[in-house]
């Protein structure tokens, strides 16, 4: 594979797309897109089975219903030579844009979201020990 060639602006506008995508670039690309999918509903499960914070499950599920049927599409565009719409570059900046957008969720889940359970448990620890208004 020639990595050169994500350097040309040419290669990577070119209106019409001359071959579609070779099998394992086909095979890896509907891994990546129908794989979102399928995090996606199993997020929805998720969301409906756990009784604590659901925000990092919304936010995969937004990112699984996104990315995969537009990276389908850009993959269909490619495939069928549409002009303009099956240049490499799109395919190529949606996929940088997901994984970047992955990125993102991965920190919430992981740093954001420890620090604002444990900041929660704290509040609730010091107001245990306020008095409470009277009703």
């Amino acid at each position: 594979m020639n990595l050169t060639k994500l350097f040309d602006w040419h290669y990577l506008v070119a209106p019409y797309a001359l071959n579609g995508f070779s099998w394992p670039i086909r095979i890896t690309l509907l891994i990546l897109f129908l794989g979102s999918i399928f995090i996606a509903l199993l997020s929805i499960n998720k969301i409906k089975n756990i009784h604590g914070p659901k925000s990092t499950w919304k936010k995969l599920q937004l990112w699984g219903f996104s990315v995969g049927p537009i990276g389908l599409l850009l993959m269909f565009f490619r495939e069928v030579r549409a002009v303009y719409l099956g240049s490499r570059i799109w395919l190529l900046l949606w996929i940088i844009i997901a994984l970047i957008w992955l990125g993102f969720i991965i920190y919430y889940w992981k740093i954001k979201l420890p620090l604002k359970i444990q900041t929660q448990k704290e509040k609730e620890e010091f107001e245990k020990w306020l008095p409470k208004a009277k009703k």
